[in-house]
């Protein structure tokens, strides 16, 4: 996988090019009612509850079992947690001026990253199937953090940690099922296999075209209005990331997992970011704003963290 920074960044560019186009078709569908953001809200159930575990669980199935696969596996996952509590330190440095409310905001969204809606997707798209093996650690990690630090900032410090969303939600769930299945090498009849492997490819293409409705209701006047977003953009999308590749390369791990975290990290704000917000009484406006400016800087910022974790 290693090659010059260009031809890297060339590679990248045009895979995250291709996801933005297919997040355009949302973003026309939207525009033109055919598919608006309500019905995006209510497919992001299916995406999350359904299709996201099976392409997870398909891809554990599919992952032969190495020595290097094992030990990766338990590398991704630390360095998921790692990479999580570097976010919430930054973060925790940050607005503290801000009222409880606005700062539980700002600090949601420099922690979380869109990992399940376009993380994983480039992931699968610039490294294949290890890819999705390593992200879909991260996933893993992202919904205990969410389910913990998240919602607290979000709800002001008032929401209540339910301990059963730790383990018992779909992200977490699918890694925990998949993870005997590739340690024990299980091998599904075709028909089973077949099927959830047609699933698992709608979850790139389906994932956009709603992050596309997301994005074709955000005021492109507002998003760029306000310095605090700025901030927000610079430490979710530059300053979390480097710090967390200088990280992966001192580890000294394989190309394939140093660039699927990477792209965990470099991902623009989570998509969840206003739905929490309205969940729990928080401004929805903000949250759209920030994502929405994070998703635009992406475009620009993604291929080149991503072309330099792609160099040994």
């Amino acid at each position: 996988m290693a090659g010059s920074f260009f031809s890297n960044l060339s590679t990248v560019a045009f895979q995250v090019g291709v996801l933005y186009l297919i997040a355009s078709v949302g973003f026309a569908a939207d525009k033109t009612k055919i598919f608006v953001q309500a019905d995006g809200k209510r497919l992001v159930d299916l995406l999350f509850n359904l299709i996201l575990p099976i392409t997870i669980i398909n891809t554990f199935l599919k992952m032969e079992r190495t020595p290097e696969h094992v030990k990766g596996l338990a590398f991704a996952l630390l360095l998921a947690f790692l990479t999580h509590v570097v976010a919430i330190g930054v973060a925790s440095l940050s607005f503290r001026k801000s009222d409880l409310m606005k700062r539980g905001i700002y600090h949601y969204a420099i922690t979380f990253s869109n990992a399940a809606f376009l993380a994983l997707p480039l992931a699968e798209s610039v490294v294949g199937r290890e890819g999705v093996f390593y992200s879909s650690c991260y996933v893993a990690v992202f919904n205990v953090f969410a389910f913990t630090y998240g919602i607290y900032e979000v709800s002001g410090h008032k929401a209540k940690i339910n301990v059963k969303n730790l383990i018992l939600n779909p992200g977490s769930m699918s890694v925990i099922i998949g993870i005997p299945l590739f340690l024990l090498q299980i091998d599904p009849p075709e028909i089973i296999s077949n099927a959830m492997e047609r699933v698992a490819a709608c979850n790139s293409p389906m994932a956009m075209i709603v992050f596309g409705t997301f994005f074709a209701n955000c005021s492109f006047k507002n998003i760029f209005a306000k310095k605090e977003v700025y901030l927000v953009s610079f430490l979710r999308l530059i300053l979390i990331p480097v710090i967390m590749l200088s990280v992966f390369r001192l580890c000294g791990m394989n190309s394939e997992m140093r660039t699927a975290l990477t792209i965990s990290a470099a991902a623009p704000v989570a998509t969840n970011t206003a739905m929490y917000a309205a969940k729990y009484d928080n401004d929805t406006a903000l949250p759209s704003e920030i994502v929405g400016q994070t998703s635009v800087f992406s475009i620009i910022t993604m291929p080149v963290i991503v072309a330099i974790a792609l160099m040994v």
